[in-house]
């Protein structure tokens, strides 16, 4: 049982990361305000994505295989499929701010930063934003099947 309760809470503690870490940039990622040090800054909150996003992989496999209700429960689960379905959509929205991020940032590399259009800024800002939406499903269904549905 306690090692159930610690495989949860590192899966909630990811979980929570992620959140923070999209939150971070969405927060930042306003028009007028991306300069060559906010980018820089941008670009590190996107690798803390990306490593929160592993984690909660990680963790969610290890509830599967070493958690209380196993793979014979969880693996018949579609709840349990709709949440990876929704990880992996998160995923791949979030590819697209990772290249736009880095086109940024060798567009700023010249001896004067320009600043991205505003219209790249507001598609970076809806990208994180639809992100935040569907994330905002998963902890729903993780309730659902904590409560025995599914």
């Amino acid at each position: 049982m306690l090692t159930d309760a610690l495989l949860l809470y590192l899966h909630l503690s990811a979980m929570l990361g992620l959140a923070v870490f999209l939150t971070a940039k969405t927060s930042l990622t306003r028009v007028g305000a991306v300069d060559a040090a906010l980018l820089a800054r941008l670009r590190r909150l996107d690798v803390w994505v990306w490593g929160s996003f592993a984690a909660v992989l990680a963790s969610g496999l290890a509830l599967v295989f070493w958690g209380v209700k196993g793979p014979q429960w969880l693996l018949h689960n579609p709840l349990l499929w709709a949440k990876v379905v929704l990880l992996v959509l998160m995923t791949a929205m979030s590819w697209p701010s990772t290249r736009r991020l880095a086109r940024w940032e060798l567009q700023g590399r010249d001896a004067a930063f320009r600043a991205p259009s505003s219209a790249d800024i507001k598609q970076e800002r809806r990208w994180l934003m639809a992100q935040s939406h569907v994330m905002v499903i998963i902890p729903l269904l993780a309730t659902l099947m904590s409560h025995g549905f599914g």
